[in-house]
């Protein structure tokens, strides 16, 4: 079983090992790349980092909406919400807080706040990080 720690009571524990801000990072990383890979429709792209689930509604997604599009990040904030272990898996919760500007650089900006589920088998040979799941919240 994984040893976990709290930083402070009100923080999320996380795995033993695993640095938050440095997780948050690769987080925003991952929340970047999505995005850029959806605005291009690099469908073989997501496909690396989502699991087969998302992997296929976001390929549904494209199929009916297939024009490329063009998403600027004006701002993206991330705070892990639960860590928690499944098994071998760490599975880690983030909420995601972003301005987005869609298609024209004169149309309004946009509150995005969105959870992501993150999974990673702590026995794989190499483990990597996989988005699970988006929940999409009301502003």
């Amino acid at each position: 079983n994984q040893r976990f720690e709290s930083q402070t009571p009100q923080t999320p524990v996380l795995p033993h090992g695993l640095d938050e801000q440095e997780f948050l990072t690769g987080a925003k990383a991952l929340y970047t790349r999505l995005q850029a890979s959806w605005d291009r429709r690099d469908i073989d792209d997501i496909r690396q980092f989502t699991s087969p689930e998302v992997h296929e509604e976001i390929a549904r997604q494209a199929a009916l909406d297939p024009a490329q599009g063009r998403t600027e990040i004006l701002m993206v904030e991330a705070r892990v919400l639960e860590a928690r272990a499944e098994g071998t898996e760490t599975v880690i919760s983030v909420l995601f807080d972003a301005m987005l500007r869609e298609d024209d650089a004169s149309a309004p900006a946009e509150q995005i706040r969105e959870v992501w589920h993150i999974r990673r088998d702590e026995n794989a040979a190499a483990p990597q990080w996989t988005l699970e799941g988006i929940q999409q919240l009301s502003v």
